[in-house]
C-alpha cells in the first residue's frame, strides 16, 4: 500500500514501483511471508524444550525476536519512511503548483485537489503506520534490552504483549472517521430510520377514467340511434 502512494506522487508510474505493487508480486509476498511463519511452526515441533506460546518469556527468546518481531519492527519503520517520503513529495508537488503560471486556472484548480486528496489519504494511512508502530515496536525494544541486561518484569511483558491487540481494535475507527465512503455507510447501517414514507398511488385517475368511459359511450349510442 505505502509503495503504491509513492507511485502516484509521480507524474509517470516508476517500473519498479509498479513491478513491486503489482498483482503478482503482491501475491508472492502474500505465500512468502506464510511460508516464513511455517519455517517456524515446523520448528517448534521439532524442538519440544522450546517455551510454550501461552508463556509470557516465549516472546523475549532470542530465536523469537530475531525471527518474529525484529523483521516486523524492520517492516513498520520502512513502512513509515516511505510515508514520509511521500508527505514530502505531495508538499514539494504543491509548491510547484503554486509557481507554475503556465497552466489554466482549471488545470491548476484540478492539480491542488489531486494534491489535497492525496494528502488527505497519506494522513489517513500516516495514522494506522503510527498505530502499528505504537503496537509492535514496545514488545521488540522491550525484548532486545532484556537479551541484552537480563532484567525481567513479568507485567511489562504482559503490557507489550497486549498493546498488539490496539492495531485491529483502533484501525476500524480510524478507516470510520477518517474515509468519508466508510463513514456514509457506517452512518447509513447503524442510524438509518425504519420509518417508510408513504407513496401516493397516481395510476387511480386514469382507471377511473377508463371504468367511466364506458357508460358515456353507451350513452352517445343511443342518442345516435
Amino acid at each position: 500500500m505505502c509503495l503504491h502512494r509513492l507511485n502516484a506522487t509521480f507524474t509517470r508510474p516508476n517500473r519498479v514501483l509498479s513491478t513491486l505493487t503489482s498483482n503478482i508480486a503482491i501475491g508472492l509476498g502474500f505465500v512468502l511471508v506464510h511460508v516464513y511463519v511455517g519455517v517456524r511452526c515446523l520448528f517448534e515441533l521439532l524442538h519440544p524444550h522450546v517455551p510454550l506460546p501461552c508463556d509470557p518469556l516465549y516472546n523475549t527468546q532470542k530465536d523469537f525476536l530475531l525471527f518474529v518481531d525484529v523483521p516486523n519492527a524492520i517492516v513498520v519503520s520502512l513502512i513509515a519512511c516511505c510515508y514520509i517520503v511521500v508527505i514530502c513529495r505531495i508538499r514539494m508537488k504543491k509548491y510547484l503548483v503554486m509557481e507554475i503560471t503556465t497552466l489554466s486556472e482549471t488545470q491548476i484548480l484540478q492539480q491542488r485537489k489531486a494534491s489535497l486528496r492525496l494528502r488527505y489519504n497519506t494522513i489517513t494511512l500516516s495514522c494506522i503506520i503510527v498505530v502499528t508502530a505504537c503496537a509492535i515496536l514496545p514488545r521488540t525494544i522491550y525484548g532486545l534490552f532484556i537479551n541484552v541486561s537480563d532484567n525481567i518484569n513479568d507485567e511489562i511483558i504482559k503490557a507489550t504483549n497486549n498493546l498488539i491487540l490496539m492495531n485491529p481494535l483502533v484501525d476500524p475507527f480510524i478507516y470510520i472517521f477518517r474515509i468519508k465512503e466508510i463513514r456514509s455507510q457506517f452512518v447509513i447501517r447503524c442510524f438509518r430510520s425504519n420509518k417508510t414514507t408513504p407513496t401516493t398511488i397516481t395510476t387511480t385517475t386514469p382507471a377511473i377514467a377508463t371504468m367511466s368511459s364506458g357508460p358515456i359511450t353507451k350513452i352517445n349510442n343511443q342518442k345516435h340511434n
